[in-house]
């Protein structure tokens, strides 16, 4: 009993020094898809073809994604200190690819 709540207590400790930013989560994915329609003005079924794109992408580079989107300045930098270049760089070239051509298949 006392290990457990010492588990518990580690783990609860460990959550509040990780930046909550930088783990996706099933809401970053919703949060890019909703934002397409809004934003990119894509039709659902484009919007669906880039929430699939981003399920490709690692889980902080889709929580960057959807900070951007977003246009969540604080939750970007936070999870900009945890991704390396290269996965800040495939990030970019998701934005700057994926929605021309999920639009190409509307």
């Amino acid at each position: 009993m006392m290990r457990a709540i010492l588990l518990l207590a580690l783990t609860a400790a460990w959550a509040t020094l990780m930046p909550s930013a930088a783990l996706a989560s099933a809401d970053d994915l919703a949060t890019i898809e909703r934002q397409c329609g809004v934003q990119l003005k894509l039709s659902p079924s484009g919007c669906a073809c880039l929430r699939g794109r981003a399920s490709k992408l690692k889980d902080s580079q889709q929580a960057f994604v959807a900070a951007v989107v977003t246009k969540n300045k604080q939750a970007q930098k936070n999870i900009m200190q945890t991704m390396t270049v290269a996965e800040l760089t495939e990030a970019g070239m998701f934005m700057t690819t994926a929605p021309a051509q999920c639009a190409g298949g509307d």
